[in-house]
């Protein structure tokens, strides 16, 4: 009896895809830079609107699975999911759904009205992703860009600070850049049989994805390094970061290259050296802006 329990709670986590909630993470980056981090009330708030977060996009996993039920049962690798593979009826996933959607959407509406409207803007997005614009060239990593927009935006909201267009520009590249990759691996990997495993990739080329990949990349950088110049920290404190953004955007291109299997499943965050360096930057950040180290070592000795 327990073993089953275990198992039904097993395929509901799986369904829910709760290992895809660390992209999530992105809301806080609105707290970190509005230098707010201080405030326990709003690290509060901003953990709370995580979990509304981490509710409102399982829905969208759970409502594309639904959608795409017939085809991914007989997609090689999709086939083995809770709901194709018939861990989870049809039924149960309906029901599902609507339980964590209104959960999500009442938590949300009750932390700030405007974060609610956005987190019904990203359910949208989502459906129209779902079904349209995924399997159209260029739009469907476009819209994932958006995607990610609106919930680092949705953390801006929470803490009631102005929103800031280089996190918007920054974090559309970053997603763009991350899903260039992961279609060019895709491509790469399947090959002839690319186009069964995703509509779209027929219509990719490896050529100009690698055109795509290279000029987001060239983008995160360029606006990274301006914003350290001239954005809201005009001491420069950001511009000694830089050298961390370089060498994860060259990592990636490097794992790229080389087809690494964590492109294809958006799991850069696993290799040893990309998490290394993204820790690095983390605690690097956090004590350029939330100490004196920079004014007291740095520019006392320039």
């Amino acid at each position: 009896m327990k073993i089953v329990i275990l198992n039904k709670i097993s395929s509901v986590i799986s369904l829910l895809r709760v290992q895809q909630w660390y992209k999530n993470i992105i809301i806080f980056f609105g707290i970190v830079f509005a230098l707010e981090l201080v405030s326990p009330a709003n690290i509060f708030v901003s953990i709370l609107g995580f979990i509304a977060l981490c509710l409102i996009t399982s829905a969208g996993y759970i409502r594309n699975d639904i959608l795409d039920l017939q085809q991914d049962k007989i997609h090689p690798e999709k086939c083995k999911r809770p709901l194709p593979s018939g861990q989870i009826t049809l039924k149960k996933a309906n029901t599902v759904f609507l339980i964590i959607i209104g959960i999500g959407l009442l938590l949300s509406f009750s932390l700030d009205l405007l974060f609610g409207v956005f987190m019904i803007a990203l359910i949208i997005n989502t459906e129209i992703y779902s079904r349209i614009t995924k399997n159209i060239v260029f739009l469907d990593v476009f819209a994932i860009g958006i995607n990610f927009v609106i919930r680092a935006v949705c953390g801006i909201v929470l803490i009631n600070t102005p929103i800031s267009p280089w996190i918007v520009f920054g974090v559309f590249c970053v997603a763009l850049f991350l899903g260039f990759m992961k279609r060019k691996s895709e491509i790469t990997t399947l090959k002839n049989s690319a186009s069964s495993h995703r509509k779209v990739l027929s219509r990719y080329t490896k050529f100009s994805l690698n055109i795509s990949v290279f000029i987001s990349a060239m983008m995160i950088i360029t606006i990274f390094t301006i914003y350290s110049v001239i954005g809201p920290f005009d001491d420069g404190r950001l511009i000694l970061t830089i050298p961390f953004i370089a060498l994860i955007i060259l990592r990636q291109l490097y794992l790229s290259k080389i087809n690494h299997i964590l492109i294809q499943k958006n799991e850069f965050y696993k290799d040893k050296l990309t998490a290394i360096v993204i820790i690095s930057y983390s605690i690097f950040t956090l004590i350029l802006l939330y100490t004196d180290f920079y004014s007291n070592f740095i520019l006392t000795n320039l």
